[in-house]
């Protein structure tokens, strides 16, 4: 009934008789099922950090989707909040999933290897499929596994302000556990440093730790979570090309790029190492498909003559050494486009 799923105010009258007034909201402020809620985004740091407030998770290089299970009907948007229910019919299973009736998880979608190891170029050519032909094949030969690492609300009630561990254990009752089943929870330990030593040998992104009491804040980035990559990235917008010279002369040179800070797009200098041949022709045929504007930063650059500048759409992934004094990438390689958060 509307007067069991409506939501309920408590305020304070006379605390010292200890009198409150109930308040009952026919309209919530936040509908969890239905509303773009925004992900709670992580710190990042060189080392693992240590001591008993912690728990530690593989960081899946996957892609980042919000699960939504409303009535038993499941809906999953990735960050742009598009709806990629469609994409992935092997994991639109409510039935067989799920014990909870109604929740909004937080997962990461992955394509494993043989070895179980994720691969995110085929999550990504996954996601970019757009004909039943193609999603079919796609969920047959790469079949897609979901990791649920926690839950914000569950069978009518947030419960974003409960500390990590209990949402945590919700979740678990929440999921029906099974090895046939693409749902796995996404499982912690207490030892951090051997879990990133194990992430290095096996060559996986990193590991996340996170504070066990913490809550979960949308939309905010915070301490509370921190991801320890095994290399050190940043994700970019791809601001320019240069002209290519010699066997990249009917491609690019290299890729300008920028970062928003505050809202103001900042110069982080370019990337033209970290491509193969098959790579540099499909960057470049999503670069021509950007509309060429003015320079949108304020640097001059020596060669700003021989750049094509395009809209802040685009963004790419890069590995780098360490930040120059100005704020430029140093020794930048290129790995991936980020259609996910496009």
């Amino acid at each position: 009934s509307k007067e069991l799923n409506g939501e309920y105010r408590m305020y304070p009258v006379k605390k010292e008789k200890k009198e409150w007034l109930l308040e009952r909201v026919d309209k919530p402020q936040i509908d969890w099922l239905h509303d773009l809620i925004e992900p709670m985004l992580a710190e990042t740091r060189n080392e693992a950090p240590e001591g008993e407030q912690y728990i530690y998770e593989v960081k899946w290089d996957g892609i980042r989707a919000f699960v939504v299970l409303d009535d038993g009907k499941l809906t999953i948007r990735s960050r742009s909040h598009r709806d990629i229910t469609h994409i992935f019919p092997e994991l639109n299973i409510p039935e067989k999933t799920f014990r909870a009736t109604c929740g909004l998880f937080d997962t990461e979608i992955v394509c494993l290897e043989s070895d179980g190891r994720p691969n995110f170029k085929t999550t990504v050519n996954r996601l970019m499929q757009s004909t039943p032909g193609g999603i079919e094949r796609g969920s047959k030969k790469h079949p897609a596994h979901c990791y649920v690492f926690d839950c914000l609300y569950l069978d009518g009630r947030p419960i974003v302000n409960e500390p990590l561990t209990r949402r945590r254990e919700w979740l678990k009752d929440a999921l029906r556990i099974s090895a046939d089943l693409p749902f796995r929870v996404s499982e912690s330990l207490d030892d951090g440093k051997a879990l990133f030593e194990a992430a290095k040998k096996i060559k996986l992104e990193g590991i996340m730790a996170k504070v066990k009491d913490s809550r979960y804040l949308p939309g905010k980035r915070s301490s509370s979570w921190l991801k320890i990559k095994v290399r050190d990235t940043a994700e970019c917008f791809i601001i320019g090309y240069t002209k290519g010279k010699g066997d990249r002369e009917v491609l690019f040179g290299a890729l300008h790029l920028g970062e928003y800070v505050n809202d103001e797009l900042i110069y982080r200098g370019k990337v033209g190492t970290g491509f193969d041949s098959r790579m540099m022709k499909e960057v470049f045929s999503r670069l021509k498909e950007i509309k060429e504007i003015k320079r949108p930063v304020k640097e001059k650059l020596i060669d700003d003559h021989v750049t094509t500048w395009i809209e802040p759409k685009l963004i790419c992934e890069i590995q780098y050494s360490s930040l120059t004094e100005n704020g430029i990438y140093r020794e930048p390689v290129f790995l991936r486009l980020r259609e996910d958060l496009m």
